[in-house]
C-alpha cells in the first residue's frame, strides 16, 4: 500500500473533523446517557442519545474551524503527521455519485 503526504484544504478538514466528532460522540452517547439518567432522569437520557450525532457534527464544525491553523502548521512541518495510507480514488468534477469499494 502506498503512502501519500496529504494536507487537506479548509472545507475538507472541517468535513473530516465533523464526521470524526459525529462518530465519536455517537459511540460515547450511551455512557453520557447513563450519567444523565442518574442525575436527571430517563427523558433527558433518551434526549442525550438522540441528539448525540447532531451535537457531534456541530462540535466537529466548531473545533474544525478553530483547529485548522494548527493542523496546517503541524502537517507542513511533520512528515509523520501528514503521511496517510489507504485507498484513494479521483472523483471527476461535478460527480455527486457515491464511490463504492469495487470501483478501484
Amino acid at each position: 500500500m502506498s503512502k501519500y503526504l496529504v494536507q487537506l484544504d479548509f472545507m475538507s478538514f472541517v468535513k473530516f473533523n465533523s464526521l470524526a466528532f459525529c462518530c465519536a460522540n455517537t459511540l460515547f452517547s450511551p455512557f453520557n446517557a447513563f450519567y444523565t439518567f442518574q442525575s436527571s432522569g430517563i427523558n433527558k437520557a433518551f434526549l442525550v442519545i438522540f441528539l448525540a450525532p447532531f451535537a457531534g457534527l456541530l462540535l466537529g464544525v466548531f473545533f474544525g474551524i478553530l483547529a485548522f491553523p494548527l493542523y496546517k502548521f503541524l502537517t507542513a512541518r511533520s512528515q509523520f503527521l501528514a503521511a496517510l495510507s489507504g485507498r484513494f480514488k479521483e472523483i471527476p468534477t461535478g460527480s455527486n455519485e457515491p464511490v463504492s469499494d469495487d470501483q478501484h
